[in-house]
């Protein structure tokens, strides 16, 4: 399906891939595992063609093709979700741009001409290949998936610049999943999920019969998805099929295997050389001592085993400073974008203490991080205040790591010079913490991945003096081992932590309290994460324990409403291809006729060949066909959002 072959890369000195050869078989449903750094994206990308390596081949089969997700594609801001989506699909856009210029040409003939049946070739020709790739499906089906990523029907018809990073995370996944390929690369594809959005795309891919390579780090996901882990190192993959677990038992047991064969050789060889010194000087047991020296000097080398990676812990610590009880207070807090309802949030108060440690739930596009950013004053409040601790100094983890990285820069230089009191040495051992070594620390901001920005950030947060910390979605990038050593040092600060994430393994033990932004509001539990994973469940499973029932009459209200609009735009839609799909078909039906007149003219066969005319109405039979069973569709799904709504 896919092979790569004695790839070779490095980065100044070091080397990325020595030989590197992998083939991925049609059915693969592989997890690529790693640590940070070691080539996983550089691979998408040599695999998709956006990269060159220094050296080696990558063989595609004859009916390969790859989609892959790997960062934000560049969208049209102002177009909308659902626009967005289609225009993206390669083919779809093709059928586009055809389907413009064939409606152009038929308005420039009369329709009993020989280039009007020229056109109606051309015509047939490209429904069929709209036929092929199901281009009059691909709305349904793109609204489906944008669905199980979690857009609303409103939300499809707005514009790109009215989302997150997280929801346009979610837009770049969704134009992946839907445009053609057998064969999908995704990196961090969990990224901003939510639960719900990555149980259905845990679904969709087991239910689909695309072959599948990801890189996660998220082992519920893993497990869920996967049949085979494959590990990668400069030569190539070792591949595990079981489960992530199973995996790193595999590994734990490799390496004792691999210790227990090293202190055995050192304690023969330790025997071997106390029976050399003690007979080294007797002259009847020379040629004995000589015959030992020779064996062992011959003897294979058994090196001491490297501890695996995943086994490694890093243990530093942020930067406290002592801080007052106080460490930033709302009251009255409102905000939105518009300075209008609906309001982000609305007559918010909390107060956040010394040593609090918070988690920030809630759905996705509620407005969580806009919440974190109007505590720091990013955002001006419409009324309200916001008051801090005299002594407060709060450092701070976005999601939108360009705003703060100098592309001049590298990464040594960066944490250079915002830290000049540090030697080279110590911003090394800094950046080591978050997997930089060796000459990976000279390369440029604006060459660093998603992961590598993330990683750059928080090594950078780890010195940064403050006593208090915030932290929008920090574990995303991260793989296992650099996450848990994150939680370690946040589970060691003595400061407030302040953090949003979708990893609630991360947030588990660590924070001692929870907080939600969900409609418009912002709630206080007074528990603990732990405690609030208990309680969700149960308010999901028994909705008389809500606490605000009018606040939920009120949002299922709004939804609904917002759903009936957002129908009523889409049967307009309908409405409209519906009309454009008949005037095709009575088009094609003249044509059909006219083909047929003449060839039920018997003149018509003694003087000329009539297999053109044969083909030609056999083409308009199928394009009918075709087209009929596109209308009859849209007309299903047109008398569903009609009854359903009574419209």
């Amino acid at each position: 399906m896919l092979q790569f072959i004695d790839i070779k890369h490095q980065y100044a000195s070091a080397v990325l891939f020595n030989g590197f050869s992998w083939h991925i078989k049609p059915g693969s449903r592989v997890c690529l595992v790693g640590p940070n750094g070691s080539g996983k994206s550089t691979l998408f990308r040599i695999a998709e063609g956006k990269f060159i390596p220094d050296n080696g081949t990558v063989a595609k089969s004859k009916n390969t093709e790859i989609s892959v997700f790997q960062q934000i594609p560049d969208f049209d801001p102002e177009a909308s979700v659902i626009d967005t989506v289609l225009e993206k699909h390669k083919h779809y856009r093709e059928y586009s741009e055809r389907s413009k210029e064939i409606n152009c040409k038929f308005d420039l003939v009369s329709h009993d001409s020989k280039e009007f049946t020229a056109i109606l070739d051309e015509q047939s020709a490209l429904e069929e290949y709209a036929f092929t790739y199901g281009i009059h499906k691909l709305e349904s089906n793109a609204r489906k998936v944008l669905g199980g990523l979690g857009f609303s029907n409103a939300q499809m018809e707005m514009k790109v610049r009215e989302f997150s990073p997280g929801y346009q995370h979610r837009l770049g996944l969704a134009i992946t999943l839907l445009n053609p390929g057998n064969l999908l690369l995704l990196d961090e594809p969990t990224n901003h999920l939510d639960n719900a959005s990555k149980e259905w795309l845990a679904g969709y891919l087991n239910s689909t019969g695309q072959s599948f390579v990801l890189v996660t780090h998220d082992p519920e996901f893993l497990n869920a998805t996967c049949d085979t882990i494959a590990e990668l190192s400069p030569s190539g993959v070792i591949e595990f099929r079981g489960t992530l677990e199973e995996y790193f038992e595999h590994k734990n047991e490799f390496q004792e295997k691999l210790q227990a064969q090293f202190e055995k050789e050192e304690a023969y060889l330790k025997n071997r050389m106390e029976w050399i010194e003690r007979f080294r000087a007797k002259a009847t047991k020379a040629r004995q001592v000589q015959s030992a020296i020779k064996k062992l000097e011959k003897r294979d080398k058994v090196e001491a085993p490297q501890e695996s990676f995943w086994n490694s812990k890093s243990d530093y610590r942020f930067n406290f400073i002592s801080s007052g009880k106080i460490t930033v207070r709302i009251e009255n807090g409102t905000f939105s974008y518009s300075g209008k309802t609906p309001y982000i949030f609305n007559n918010a108060d909390l107060e956040i203490s010394a040593g609090d440690k918070i988690a920030v739930v809630g759905p996705n596009g509620a407005g969580k991080s806009t919440f974190l950013r109007c505590l720091l004053e990013i955002h001006k409040l419409i009324s309200g205040k916001i008051y801090y601790g005299p002594k407060t100094k709060i450092g701070y983890f976005s999601q939108n790591h360009h705003e703060e990285l100098d592309p001049s820069k590298n990464l040594l230089q960066t944490v250079m010079s915002a830290y000049p009191d540090l030697t080279e040495q110590q911003a090394r051992s800094l950046l080591g913490y978050f997997s930089f070594s060796d000459d990976s620390v000279y390369k440029q901001t604006n060459l660093l991945s998603g992961g590598e920005q993330s990683r750059l950030r928080l090594a950078m947060l780890v010195r940064f003096p403050a006593n208090a910390i915030f932290l929008d979605e920090p574990t995303n990038h991260l793989d296992l081992v650099v996450r848990d050593n994150l939680r370690r040092a946040l589970m060691a600060y003595e400061g407030s932590l302040l953090i949003i994430s979708h990893d609630p393994e991360f947030l588990k033990d660590l924070c001692n309290r929870t907080i939600s932004v969900d409609n418009g509001q912002i709630r206080d539990f007074n528990c603990t994460f732990s405690d609030y994973l208990k309680y969700n469940l149960q308010e999901t499973s028994h909705p008389k324990l809500q606490s605000d029932s009018s606040a939920l009459k009120k949002g299922e209200t709004n939804q609904t409403r917002s759903k009936k609009n957002s129908d009523k735009n889409r049967i307009k839609k309908i409405q409209k291809e519906l009309e454009q799909i008949e005037t095709k078909i009575e088009l094609l039906e003249k044509s059909k006729k006219n083909l047929e007149e003449v060839l039920a003219d018997p003149g018509f066969f003694k003087n000329r060949s009539y297999q053109l005319e044969l083909d030609n109405l056999n083409e308009v039979k199928n394009e009918i066909t075709h087209l009929t069973s596109a209308w009859e569709s849209l007309q299903f799904e047109l008398e569903e959002l009609s009854e359903k709504f009574k419209l």
